[in-house]
């Protein structure tokens, strides 16, 4: 089975309707991507918890013992578990645990486990996509494209870091930051796929699978046009 997934995600945009054009957000709400959020528009604070840290800039340096071309070091290899999740103290996290796992720490109470190690904010991307990223949010809009809504001027960075609609979020995964070389993928795959039954049975899904990338060369922010490479 083939799945167009690029065309997919835009007939989607298309259905969730249309207007001439979504403003940006205003530069004081856009500040805000250097306090309370961070540089793309996450949450920069910890939970209240505390299993969750707040963001303060992630890996920046290379681990000690890497080498280009090399395998990457575990920046944590010597961290061990906070909590095994068992059969025995699994009503305990029930609340926090899928219908799935519940049911193999049920099958299985004796060989599965569910080992929880602590929680660590590791992403960081180049200074230059965090600018490009802050310059969109004020300026970066929805216009009407031949598929349905489309970014316009939104250069080097996220779209939409504090998005206003589904469509926003929707456009920010496909233009989301993968490296400094801009382009278009495509290709097809065969993937394994778990089948939902108990007989365990995999399905061969063969799809076709698109990759965006967003423009992030220093030359390319000087553009007077957005550049949006998104699959033409």
């Amino acid at each position: 089975m083939r799945i167009p997934v690029l065309h997919l995600t835009l007939a989607l945009a298309a259905a969730t309707g249309s207007p001439a054009a979504m403003a940006a957000v205003s530069a004081d709400e856009a500040a805000k991507l250097k306090s309370e959020l961070t540089p793309l528009g996450a949450e920069r604070a910890g939970n209240k918890e505390g299993t969750i840290p707040a963001w303060t800039g992630g890996l920046t340096t290379p681990t000690p013992g890497f080498k280009n071309g090399g395998r990457r070091p575990d920046p944590f290899a010597g961290e061990k578990p906070v909590l095994q999740i068992t059969a025995k103290n699994a009503d305990q996290y029930a609340d926090k645990l899928t219908e799935g796992t519940k049911a193999l720490l049920k099958k299985y109470p004796d060989s599965f486990r569910l080992d929880v190690y602590p929680t660590h904010r590791t992403a960081a991307a180049p200074q230059s996509l965090y600018d490009g990223t802050l310059r969109n949010a004020t300026r970066a809009t929805l216009v009407d494209g031949p598929a349905g809504p489309m970014p316009k001027d939104a250069l080097g960075g996220v779209p939409f870091p504090i998005p206003k609609s589904g469509t926003e979020v929707m456009w920010n995964a496909m233009l989301r930051w993968r490296g400094e070389s801009p382009g278009f993928r495509r290709r097809a795959r065969t993937s394994p796929r778990a089948s939902p039954e108990r007989s365990r049975r995999w399905t061969s899904l063969r799809s076709m699978e698109g990759s965006a990338k967003i423009a992030t060369s220093p030359s390319s922010h000087s553009s007077p046009e957005p550049a949006l490479d998104w699959g033409r």
